[in-house]
This record gives structure tokens, sequence and C-alpha cells, in this order.
């Protein structure tokens, strides 16, 4: 790897070498404070409403224009400072011309590797240095989200060097307060409910998942709120949740009688056993897709036929007696 800078003299030389001076005047050159102009205003907003909102305002947030991010967006909003991929590659370029980065890992096809987070790890060398960064796209995709991963990492390695670190530490404080801020104002009785419904709405076929919902809105006291179902009627939350849950319930009874069911497809002792245990637990009507067609057929239907045709079966009567 092409270093900008000749790496510092033998340890044994007394006094530090014009190299080592040289790197050292490097890596102060990127700590220096970035110019006003050089300085960008990134919009984040702080309403929990507005974030979650289609449209990204909610009833107490409108958008309007912001006159100093110039972004159209809701009111609810905060200013995080910070330097852009033009500026900070300017300054990795007066410190050290031959500065360069490469990623930690390569894919097949001997492309920078992401990992499954969508995150990109690099080695940024600068004066002889090497620090590591980590970069994600900031929610984008496709070609744009690749640069803004490289752009992201870059800035990421440069602030391990010193480059723009009092914006990093700023911007660290002003979000942390926001978060606090955000915490501490308690959602109405309304909002909660529509969090929790939404919530519920997520987790509708996961039974696991629904009953932790259940608990919560148990101890939050919603069980009896109305809310609708998913043809509009208005029910009670908690009516609806457990509806839903004795459903995902005996959904689940239901696959594991037709995997049992499955296993001794082959058999007329299977077979029998699995029509007994259908009408032992009321799954006689119950419909499956069967035949070429896929129609939907009676589990006593399908396994009355199964058994017949077995029996009818050449070399049945032999087998049996075996």
């Amino acid at each position: 790897m092409a270093s900008a800078i000749e790496a510092p003299a033998s340890t044994t030389a007394e006094g530090p070498t014009s190299h080592t001076q040289s790197q050292l005047t490097a890596l102060a050159q990127l700590r220096e404070p970035f110019q006003a102009n050089q300085i960008s205003k990134l919009p984040k907003i702080t309403c929990n409403k507005c974030s979650k909102a289609p449209y990204k305002e909610c009833e107490h947030h409108k958008k309007q224009k912001c006159d100093v991010c110039n972004s159209k967006i809701t009111t609810a909003h905060m200013h995080l400072d910070y330097v852009g991929h033009a500026e900070l590659t300017g300054r990795l370029l007066a410190a050290d011309p031959l500065w360069t980065w490469e990623p930690l890992a390569f894919d097949t096809d001997g492309l920078p590797k992401f990992d499954h987070n969508g995150g990109l790890w690099i080695r940024l060398t600068v004066a002889g240095h090497e620090r590591l960064g980590y970069g994600d796209a900031q929610g984008k995709t496709g070609p744009n989200a690749v640069k803004e991963a490289i752009g992201d990492a870059l800035r990421n390695a440069g602030m391990r060097f010193g480059a723009a670190l009092n914006l990093w530490s700023k911007t660290e404080m002003d979000e942390a307060t926001a978060e606090k801020h955000n915490l501490e104002a308690q959602p109405s009785r309304e909002d909660r409910l529509e969090d929790l419904y939404a919530l519920m709405q997520k987790r509708w076929g996961h039974l696991e998942g629904l009953r932790a919902v259940k608990v919560q809105v148990g101890e939050e006291s919603f069980h009896e709120s109305q809310v609708q179902d998913v043809n509009g009627k208005i029910r009670l939350f908690g009516e609806l949740i457990d509806e839903r849950i004795r459903q995902l319930v005996q959904e689940e009874k239901e696959q594991e009688f037709l995997r049992r069911m499955r296993n001794g497809w082959d058999t007329v002792n299977g077979n029998e056993a699995s029509l007994a245990e259908a009408r032992a637990k009321n799954l006689l009507n119950l419909e499956i897709p069967a035949g070429p067609d896929k129609v939907p057929t009676r589990i006593e239907t399908l396994l009355t036929e199964r058994i017949a045709e077995l029996k009818s079966a050449p070399g049945h009567a032999e087998r049996s007696a075996a």
C-alpha cells in the first residue's frame, strides 16, 4: 500500500527525524478546525409521531421551509453539524496527497464486502498510519447507498485521526439531548394506544409476539379500549387480541396434525390413526387442497378415500398378514 510519507527512521536514532516530524505535522493538520463554510447542517426529526407518520408530520407539527437547512421538513427537528465527503477529502489531500483507503474484506467478485447490516468496514491510511472506520448508507438504496456508505466510513475513520472531532462530539451531545427529551415527554393515552395497535398489526401472524402485546395491553389497562378489526368493525382491544391468539393456536394444532397425517400417509394403520385423531379433535371438517387440481377436500373424506385406496391395492392382504 502506498504511503504518503516515508516511515520513521530507526528507533535507535536520537531525537525526532524529519520524517517523523512530517508525519506529526500531517496528522496535526487533520485535527485543525473546519471553516464555517465547510460545515453543513443535517436536519433530524425529534418528534416520534412525525418520524412514524407517512408524510413525516403529525397533528402538532407541520412541514415548512427551514431557513437553516433549506429543507421542507416538520418544525419538530434539530440540526446536526457535519463535514461532507468533499470537504473531508480536501483535508486529507492537504495533509497527505497520497492518502488511501481500502475495505477490510472483499466479496467473491473482488468488490468491497458489506456486512449483514449493510455497513462497510474500511482501513484509512494517512501519513503512514492506519485507522479503522465504519459507514452505512443512512437508509439510501441503489448506487447512492454504496457512495453514502463509503463517505460515511471515511468520515468515521477520519474522526479517529481527529478530523472534525469537535463536530462529532457536539453531534453526539445534541442527539443525546434530543433522545432524553423524547424519553421525558410522556405520550398521551391515545398515542400509546396507537403504538400498541400498530405493534399488534406487526405481530399479527406471530403467536408469541401477540402474547407479549397482550401482556402490555393488560398492564397498561387498554383491554377495554375500542379499536377496529381487519373488517373495520369496532372491537374491544383485549378481545381482538385474544381471538387472534386462539386462531393462531388452532392453526398450530392443525399444522401439527397435518404433519403427523403426512407421516402416516402410506400405511392403512397410519391413516386410521389420523382419522381417529381428527375425530377426537373435531378436525373432520377441516379442508385442505388435495389432488392435482388442489381442490379443497375435507379431512374425513381424504382419509377415508386414502384408507380404501390402500386396502384395495394389490398385495395388501398379504402385507397385512405378514
